[in-house]
């Protein structure tokens, strides 16, 4: 009998052990076919902003010297890419053609000078007969070519003065030449500039393009190092002179529609003596946004008809152990960049989402 009650304990404990070892069994089964996810704890701080990117300085200004008359060019003096002073001779026009024009002013101005004396002496002979009628008549002939050799004076002013200054075209500034148009033996066009010369005195500028975010810390006027591509490398100040939303040809052929409202030109100034035009120049600059908050990955966001938000995982206490819960917690995000938001609506020790190996929904149990 005693035997008996012995075996019915053994047998009811093994039952019960065969019963924890199957739910734990079970709970551990279930376990493993739950959510895998990955998690982190957000950071707190303003966002670093990073601007970067490389271009070739272009002259802010560039003078462009016209010929002053249809002249063949006779002698280049200066090739592309030559530094000038003011004054430096450029190139020699032929101005024989001007040159015949002017002796032909000059003989129509000797003409006007006779035909105005002839009339000076038919007046006089009028007043000594006293015609009355004819005087007035020829006084205002006479004034009427006096205006005649006034205008002719000034057209041969005209043509010495272009004979003077055209002859020879110089430089009106110290800079670089970044053009010759014109050919020795050839007759320079009119409506195209002979020569371009990029002004030292106007500096030089270059464009990067970069994402909104990134850029929403700088300011015109902002000073910045940059750095020329120079033997050896050297770094010179710079400022930013224009900041405006980026073209569409400027994010290139695989950018999205409507992805310039996300990027932003920027515009720097370089002015130093003896820069030369298509020098490659570069630059980085890093702040911190002005919005302070926790950090979260962009990676790590979702989004519905309510807004953003993560996934939080909560823990709950269990008759085995310990259960982990996802659940959506909403987000207001202050800043961003191309990889972090700034947000409050979190704790800065609550676990968000990182990656999960299955899609989530709220309150789903999950595993890490």
């Amino acid at each position: 009998m005693q035997r008996r009650k012995k075996a019915l304990r053994w047998m009811i404990g093994l039952f019960f052990a065969i019963l924890l070892v199957l739910t734990f069994l079970s709970s551990t089964i279930q376990g493993l076919s739950l959510p895998k996810v990955s998690v982190d704890k957000p950071k707190t701080g303003g966002l670093e902003l990073t601007v970067s990117g490389e271009g070739f300085l272009q002259p802010a200004y560039t003078a462009q010297l016209y010929a002053k008359g249809d002249w063949t060019v006779v002698k280049i003096l200066k090739n592309k890419n030559d530094r000038v002073k003011r004054g430096d001779p450029l190139l020699t026009f032929d101005t024989s053609s001007t040159q015949r024009t002017l002796e032909d002013e000059q003989a129509r101005y000797d003409q006007q000078e006779l035909q105005l004396a002839k009339l000076a002496d038919q007046l006089k002979t009028m007043l000594w007969n006293d015609d009355t009628a004819g005087i007035d008549n020829q006084k205002r002939d006479i004034e009427a070519k006096r205006l005649d050799l006034q205008m002719q004076k000034r057209k041969i002013d005209d043509l010495k003065q272009q004979i003077a200054d055209g002859g020879t075209l110089t430089s009106p500034v110290d800079g670089v030449v970044t053009a010759i148009n014109a050919s020795e033996g050839v007759a320079a066009g009119r409506g195209q500039p002979v020569v371009e010369i990029a002004a030292d005195s106007s500096g030089y500028q270059f464009s990067v393009v970069a994402d909104r975010n990134d850029a929403s810390a700088l300011r015109i006027g902002d000073k910045v190092s940059i750095q020329l591509e120079e033997t050896p490398r050297r770094n010179i100040e710079g400022k930013i002179s224009a900041i405006e939303d980026a073209a569409a040809d400027a994010r290139g052929a695989g950018a999205e529609s409507g992805a310039e409202e996300t990027n932003k030109k920027i515009t720097f100034d370089v002015k130093e003596a003896k820069l030369q035009p298509g020098l490659k120049a570069s630059v980085s600059i890093t702040s911190t946004s002005h919005s302070f908050g926790m950090q979260i990955p962009k990676s790590a966001l979702h989004q519905d008809n309510s807004g953003y938000y993560v996934f939080t995982v909560k823990e709950k206490d269990g008759p085995l152990g310990s259960a982990y819960y996802v659940s959506k917690t909403y987000l207001r995000i202050q800043d961003e960049n191309k990889d972090t938001v700034v947000t409050d609506g979190m704790m800065p020790n609550e676990q968000f989402v990182t990656a999960s190996s299955e899609p989530l929904g709220d309150g789903d149990r999950v595993r890490y």
